[in-house]
């Protein structure tokens, strides 16, 4: 994390001083601080082995929503309507920690039915929510009205939760059927992503001073890495759990629309809002336990998925150098 903030403060530094000389070349650099909205959901699966169910094990993370600020860098042409041109684009996004909705667990244990068999909820806190896309692309004007991108989206991804009070409830033999977690902290959670998409574009300038863009990226470039803590009191023996798991996994498909909507002020000044819907899902490899945490080495125990849906809403303020 301290690695990934360094080397935005050095793209940053690199970028300022040469204003003058990009403008020269029919180029300009611009920042745009930004605030805005995550809304959605982070979902850790366990595929069974010898159950009935679909999942042995399904969590859900709520993200509903976190607040986070951030800043975006483009490099690009002066005026994308005259001729075709570079660009590239620099984002950073950093979540504002609390509570955020709650997390829920549901497991599915038996051999013999699919019925559910354990279950709980607590309250979500969002620790942590850092967000870094880079892309880099080519723009196309038509007839100074449209203009046509084409860009290659780098993203790297992570969240950090934790599920705190909350309740149980289990239809398993030797379990109680209902678990008070008042005063508890349950379970953690950190999920990494990072992904390579290619990506489309198409805009239209209108009225003089506004501009609508629509985009759309795909792709099946996915590698998440995942980290889950069980830290809760054990239901069944009444003694501490302690339960370490390290999934890492690959593949599935990644898609994301998104609109923008930007006025220009004046030469220097815009403002804008950007919306989108990133979306991950089928992303699948192995689990790794270890018990209890920080203890022993890790043993393959499965196989694991992960999944991501987030809606992205901010507003902000484009800054031209």
């Amino acid at each position: 994390m301290r690695n990934i903030t360094a080397f935005a403060v050095l793209v940053i530094i690199a970028l300022i001083p040469r204003p003058l000389q990009a403008q020269e070349q029919g180029y300009a650099f611009s920042l745009t601080p930004q605030f805005g909205i995550v809304f959605g959901q982070a979902e850790e699966i366990v595929y069974p082995g010898d159950t009935k169910a679909a999942f042995l094990s399904q969590l859900l993370w709520d993200m509903q929503p976190v607040l986070y600020y951030g800043l975006l860098m483009d490099f690009s042409r002066l005026d994308q309507q005259e001729r075709w041109g570079f660009f590239s684009t620099l984002s950073l996004k950093n979540g504002i920690p609390g509570k955020t909705g709650y997390m829920e667990d549901r497991d599915w244990l038996s051999k013999e039915n699919t019925d559910l068999t354990h279950y709980s909820k607590h309250d979500n806190h969002t620790r942590e929510l850092f967000l870094l896309d880079f892309s880099p692309g080519l723009s196309f004007p038509f007839s100074r009205v449209l203009l046509f991108k084409t860009f290659i989206n780098v993203s790297y991804m992570r969240f950090s939760f934790s599920g705190h009070h909350g309740y149980g409830e289990y239809n398993w033999p030797g379990y109680p059927p209902y678990v008070d977690y008042s005063g508890q902290k349950v379970i953690s959670y950190i999920q990494e992503w990072l992904t390579a998409s290619p990506g489309i574009s198409l805009g239209c300038f209108f009225l003089g001073r506004f501009f609508a863009e629509l985009s759309f990226m795909a792709s099946p470039l996915i590698v998440c890495a995942d980290l889950d803590e069980h830290k809760s009191v054990d239901v069944k023996e009444g003694s501490t759990t302690s339960q370490q798991f390290r999934d890492y996994m690959r593949g599935g498909i990644l898609f994301e629309p998104g609109f923008r909507l930007s006025y220009t002020i004046n030469k220097w000044l815009a403002a804008t809002w950007d919306f989108s819907w990133r979306y991950i899902n089928g992303t699948r490899g192995d689990t790794y336990k270890r018990s209890p945490i920080g203890r022993g080495g890790y043993v393959l125990v499965g196989e694991a998925g992960a999944g991501l849906s987030v809606i992205n809403s901010s507003l902000g303020l484009k800054v031209r150098l």
